[in-house]
């Protein structure tokens, strides 16, 4: 598998697996995959808490055949962040269509907020169609793009890059979990997880821990469930009744170069 070369919370180069089409257990031919500032706060503000693909290119020349603007708005030409901004503030006074249109504007310019946004809209039925199959080809565009960005250094921010990327991949497992626009793939949905988890993301270490202590998608296993719970619940995203993630014995999950080998 390609890899890639992302950035950690410390700025050091770390290596992960380089999102592709071909990831493991996916039931369906893929299409050619795609390699196409906003702050944290703001991009958490609107994260979706779960509640192949066509190219970047060839999603913005069939959306530009049939755009058009919502009722008595202006024709302006907007850059892609003043699109996905515009989209923000629609969705906060709850006019759900203007905003899904101007994340679809902001899709077409190539923006990997643009295409998550829009992706989290088709799936939802935000202001659109619910369309399941095609969100799912937004979110893998969306985390395409954030990894291409990376990679190039075009990204304006490497740490907004990192998080664009974070949400899309933590989105596609959830997609892959509940069987939204692609066959149900427990297998799939915690290898996402487990990308998102080592990118530092709460919820997937959360959705992660909890498919090891259940064994689904993954062999069973505590003392792994118990590394991501307790990883979670440092950033204050603690589970209730996960207090035996504590116990001594599992201690050693925290320790350097612990590779999931239980000590007796």
């Amino acid at each position: 598998m390609r890899r890639a070369l992302l950035l950690d919370q410390d700025d050091q180069v770390v290596v992960l697996p380089r999102l592709n089409i071909s990831s493991p257990n996916v039931e369906y031919s893929p299409s050619p995959a795609s390699a196409v500032e906003m702050g944290n706060e703001h991009i958490n503000m609107y994260r979706p808490r779960s509640v192949h693909i066509e190219s970047a290119s060839s999603i913005r020349q069939s959306r530009r055949r049939s755009t058009k603007l919502p009722i008595n708005e202006p024709t302006v030409d907007l850059d892609k962040d003043s699109y996905l901004q515009l989209g923000m503030n629609y969705h906060e006074k709850g006019e759900l269509e203007k905003a899904t249109h101007y994340w679809r504007l902001s899709a077409e310019t190539g923006s990997p907020l643009g295409l998550f946004f829009y992706g989290i809209a088709l799936r939802h039925g935000w202001g659109c169609k619910k369309n399941s199959a095609k969100a799912v080809r937004y979110l893998q565009s969306a985390a395409e793009s954030a990894v291409h960005e990376l990679q190039t250094g075009i990204a304006q921010s490497a740490s907004v890059a990192k998080s664009e990327l974070v949400l899309a991949i933590y989105e596609l497992g959830v997609c892959f979990r509940h069987g939204w626009g692609v066959p149900k793939n427990l297998e799939t949905a915690t290898y996402y997880f487990e990308v998102a988890s080592n990118l530092g993301d709460p919820d997937a270490q959360n959705d992660l821990g909890f498919c090891y202590a259940h064994g689904l998608g993954v062999k069973k296993d505590l003392y792994c469930s118990a590394k991501y719970y307790r990883l979670a619940e440092k950033q204050g995203q603690g589970m209730i009744g996960n207090s035996w993630i504590w116990k001594d014995k599992y201690n050693q999950v925290e320790e350097p170069g612990w590779k999931g080998k239980v000590k007796k």
